[in-house]
């Protein structure tokens, strides 16, 4: 038998890892003597040191190490261990290709000197539930500020006037030259002072890509078509049935009709969709 530091020097595991393995009943020395409270280990215990150092190798807890080298698991569960195992690697591998491929998209920008501009840096955050007071028609995108100044008639102007403005952009497949617009005040709670009905509220939504950038509300930008890009390039998928939003944070200067605003894009990962009908 070997003592507890000749086994450590042996297994080149060091003497606290044994003694805590030995604490949760994961690898117990062969003897302990009562009297010294020495811990004595066989050559034996060698390969199942090797096998838990082995399994902690692949990713797995010491506790699924502890059920792993169990002799009475079923062959089916140590398969199901393994293939959850698998799944979570598999995933962790996506996750850190997306982030890599974020990295060489910064390094580009780096390399074009547009680093720091933050109408360059694309964001995946998830938005939470709002509510919101809005005001919806199918009409052009020069009668955004109409749609502002009717809520205004509707509200106290002092009472908008300190809320984030909100565009949602609903689209419209049969409509030629009107949109389908949602314009809005997101409001952080409802208010007794508001007509009953007037107060609706936006879903949360999981995974949102965002863009800041400067614009006016009346007026096209390339925000939302550098989002398209990016979303087609990086594997995702705008989510159906989902409008996207658009959130002025506040004017650029004072007395300015140019707002900095969030592009915000409802995304999934991109997959095969399931065509019903066909």
């Amino acid at each position: 038998m070997f003592k507890i530091s000749e086994f450590s020097k042996l297994s080149q595991v060091s003497v606290k890892a044994l003694r805590y393995y030995d604490q949760i009943g994961l690898l117990k020395p062969a003897c302990t003597d009562q009297e010294t409270g020495y811990r004595y280990y066989t050559a034996n215990q060698l390969f199942l040191l090797n096998r838990i150092l082995a399994f902690k190798e692949l990713g797995f807890t010491l506790q699924q190490i502890a059920e792993l080298i169990e002799e009475n698991v079923p062959a089916e569960q140590i398969r199901g261990m393994f293939r959850l195992k698998k799944a979570e690697i598999l995933t962790l591998i996506e996750e850190e290709q997306a982030r890599l491929k974020r990295i060489e998209e910064r390094l580009e920008q780096v390399e074009n000197e547009e680093y720091g501009d933050a109408e360059h840096e694309i964001v995946l955050k998830k938005a939470e539930s709002r509510q919101l007071i809005s005001v919806r028609r199918q009409t052009s995108i020069k009668r955004i500020p109409a749609l502002f100044q009717e809520l205004e008639g509707r509200f106290d102007k002092r009472f908008t006037a300190s809320l984030p403005k909100i565009i949602l952009w609903h689209g419209c497949e049969e409509c030629e030259d009107a949109i389908d617009l949602e314009a809005g005040y997101l409001i952080s709670r409802p208010l007794p002072s508001l007509p009953n009905g007037s107060v609706s509220r936006l879903p949360e939504i999981p995974v949102m890509a965002t863009l800041l950038h400067r614009c006016n509300p009346a007026s096209p930008c390339k925000a939302s078509a550098h989002l398209g890009v990016w979303i087609e390039q990086n594997g995702y998928r705008i989510k159906e049935n989902q409008p996207r939003r658009e959130v002025f944070l506040h004017p650029e200067h004072e007395h300015s009709n140019d707002y900095i605003a969030e592009v915000q894009i409802p995304i999934e990962k991109a997959g095969i969709r399931k065509e019903f009908g066909a």
